[in-house]
């Protein structure tokens, strides 16, 4: 009974320190982990506690399903460079940097040792990287590629720390040659997986008339397809990932599934990053008791374990910098010197290295009480402290000033208002003459940024009466045809798929206003306005 109120008092906590943050301007989770470790010292408060080999499977999948839906193929396909770069061989550069690192700082501490723990730490987490940098401000085309690399890096560090850790336990000699082919069929598995189910789910989706059931089969297909990957040997993190893209891609979802899926899965991604979040503020007062006299050392570990990841991805970011620049890209980070500092300040690790670290057995290493003091370090010093600090960064940085300033909001909406009025013109002779002429007017106040008032003049109640049933007829070839456009404008690369689902959202609105007002018996037109 008491765990079940702390979690409670944890979900409660979650909602009031995201309302402060977004009051503050605080990034949140870096917040509500402050909040909650000092409260643990409180006598008589337990601790939420879950299995370590459960926390991976619970809280990634929903986690990684709510970041891939908000991505597209074009959105990949634009930034595999990051992919292979910042997913794969940064990560691999920071295990080796790390590993060497420990091996120095703790005596007698074996290489495979080594590397489970330098494996734990290396992947920033997509959790923790977007719940943090989100709400700091920091311009879409760093959040996409920061996005873009925490999908896929935790597959590279996964499976290293796997094949680690079994020569560990054996108190073997590590098998590189093994562990290359397994990431091999790891990444390679997964995606045939993430191929072959999202399609079927999309299938299954839109054959299914009811959007509560394909809301509900979201939910669970996440955690269905991390099981069954992880059960083959396969990367449950890049299947998901795969998975999520393509059925986004192929689903034919209507503007209620896009609204009312968004606003579930938002709610979820809160509900559950606080957990995650609050999970680790809860594992310092364990940290503490099981370190005993050794605390000051690992917590020395911890700080000098962050800088070196600090160090190594600021280095890499430096690379691609110049490798950015000469090669002329405009739609990847980093591209200026300020991108550099601020995406290696944005490596933050967060829930997997948690858990990988307290999933580690005692007779893996003599330094099994220290690792879980060590992790809780490295955590505060790349993920709370960077966070709370990263609004004031970004603020420093004059970040929004920089290259390929962002105008796709405004280009989106004019494409989304030409396919609309080129709908209109083909179908205008299936319609009542005045009707036509309303609905061009109501399309060109749009263009110009002035709306009529409908209701401003008796004559023009009295037409919209008469060409009420038209009218209505040609708004909705409209809407559907701007959605249309905008959709297909996700899939491709130029466009970031975040500022889309900002206009289409939008445009749902009204096409669901649209549909209620014909059932109403509306005295007044929908109305839309391009964002300025």
């Amino acid at each position: 009974m008491g765990t079940f109120i702390a979690l409670i008092g944890l979900l409660l906590a979650t909602v009031f320190v995201a309302a402060i943050g977004e009051r503050t301007g605080l990034p949140w989770p870096a917040l509500l982990t402050v909040v909650v470790a000092p409260v643990l010292f409180i006598p008589g408060i337990e601790t939420v506690s879950i299995p370590p080999h459960l926390i991976l499977p619970i809280f990634l999948p929903p986690l990684l399903w709510s970041l891939a839906r908000r991505t597209s193929w074009g959105q990949i396909g634009s930034q595999l460079n990051v992919v292979l770069t910042m997913s794969v061989i940064l990560v691999f550069l920071t295990i080796a940097a790390l590993t060497a690192t420990a091996m120095w700082m703790l005596p007698g501490l074996s290489l495979a040792t080594a590397m489970v723990l330098a494996a734990a730490i290396a992947p920033p987490d997509p959790v923790a990287v977007d719940a943090v940098a989100g709400p700091a401000g920091i311009p879409k085309r760093i959040t996409g590629t920061l996005q873009t690399e925490g999908l896929f890096n935790d597959a590279a560090s996964i499976v290293t720390f796997n094949v680690a850790m079994s020569a560990a336990v054996a108190h073997g000699e590590v098998d590189f040659s093994k562990g290359f082919f397994q990431f091999l069929y790891a990444a390679i598995a997964a995606v045939v997986i993430g191929l072959v189910v999202g399609r079927l789910a999309a299938m299954f989706a839109n054959s299914v008339p009811d959007s509560v059931i394909r809301t509900a089969f979201t939910w669970v297909l996440p955690f269905a397809i991390y099981a069954g990957a992880e059960a083959i040997e396969a990367s449950g993190v890049i299947a998901i990932v795969i998975a999520a893209v393509e059925m986004s891609s192929r689903s034919a979802m209507t503007a209620e599934d896009r609204l009312t899926g968004h606003s579930f899965w938002e709610t979820v991604e809160l509900l559950f990053t606080g957990v995650a979040f609050g999970l680790i503020g809860m594992s310092v007062r364990d940290a503490i008791d099981t370190a005993g006299t050794h605390i000051w050392q690992a917590v020395q570990v911890g700080v000098v374990l962050s800088l070196v990841a600090f160090a190594v991805r600021f280095g890499w970011m430096w690379v691609l910098y110049k490798m950015n620049t000469k090669r002329g890209r405009t739609n990847v980070s980093p591209l200026r010197l300020q991108e550099v500092l601020l995406m290696a300040w944005s490596g933050m690790r967060g829930l997997v290295t948690l858990a990988l670290v307290l999933s580690i057995p005692a007779s893996a290493t003599s330094y099994h009480y220290e690792l879980s003091v060590i992790a809780l370090t490295v955590l505060t010093c790349t993920m709370v402290v960077p966070g709370l600090l990263l609004p004031w960064l970004v603020d420093k940085l004059d970040l929004q000033n920089g290259p390929g300033g962002d105008k796709a909001i405004e280009e989106l909406n004019q494409r989304a208002y030409a396919a609309a009025r080129k709908a209109v013109k083909q179908h205008g002779e299936e319609y009542a003459p005045e009707a036509y002429a309303m609905v061009q007017e109501w399309l060109d106040s749009i263009a110009e940024k002035r709306l009529q008032d409908p209701e401003g003049s008796e004559e023009r109640k009295e037409a919209f009466k008469r060409a009420r049933t038209g009218a209505l007829q040609m708004q909705e070839v409209a809407l559907r045809a701007a959605s249309r456009e905008l959709q297909q404008a996700r899939r491709e690369r130029q466009y970031n798929p975040a500022d889309v689902d900002a206009v289409l959202a939008d445009l749902d609105k009204l096409i669901l206003a649209r549909d209620r007002s014909a059932l109403a018996t509306p005295s007044t037109m929908v109305k839309w306005e391009p964002e300025e």
